[in-house]
């Protein structure tokens, strides 16, 4: 026999067997905080793509307003010019809309298409838009009169945090030549 098995039989052995409670404690800690920073992970990273989620929504959300509005003519076609709603055009009803400016301040929550219907399944999302009249030597500079050039905001909103923007800049025809009303001009300088 080995001396090893001697020291076992004859109860001179004291090595520990199995785990004491102080080890079996520790190894739970670790194991429950390995737990706990995992699911805070998981739940960042849920979080993180609901955000992208929501920004994309936001977007197309944004894109099909801004496109809505952007099709429409620079200024009224029918009644005497005059910037926003004529009063033939109700605030709530898009479908009576015929240029540009007569976007500016309208907003509805939730989120609706141009004949009104409610687009399901969006009931804490918010779209707005506002309409100015820019400087054409600076975009970012609002004027207080006609200028023949219109910057267009449209903004998307959930529970009151911002998801998607898009700005968008209108050229009225200058007197000189006469441009289709429906196209956008964009200038680089």
């Amino acid at each position: 026999m080995t001396p090893t098995r001697n020291a076992r039989r004859m109860g001179t052995d004291r090595r520990p067997h199995g785990f004491s409670m102080a080890e079996t404690l520790v190894s739970i800690l670790i194991v429950g905080g390995l737990v706990v920073a995992a699911m805070n992970t998981a739940g960042a990273a849920m979080m993180g793509h609901k955000k992208i989620g929501d920004r994309g929504r936001g977007t197309l959300l944004a894109q099909d307003l801004l496109g809505e509005i952007l099709s429409q003519a620079y200024e009224e076609p029918v009644d005497t010019p005059t910037f926003g709603r004529e009063s033939s055009e109700s605030d709530g009803n898009r479908a009576d809309y015929d240029d540009v400016d007569d976007y500016d301040g309208w907003i509805a929550s939730p989120p609706e298409l141009k004949d009104g219907t409610i687009l399901s399944d969006l009931a804490d999302w918010k779209r707005s838009a506002s309409v100015a009249w820019v400087s054409s030597t600076d975009l970012s500079s609002v004027s207080g009169g006609e200028t023949g050039v219109k910057r267009i905001t449209v903004t998307v909103s959930r529970h009151g945090l911002t998801v998607g923007e898009l700005v968008a800049i209108r050229v009225g025809a200058p007197p000189e030549r006469v441009l289709d009303p429906r196209k956008v001009y964009m200038s680089t300088q």
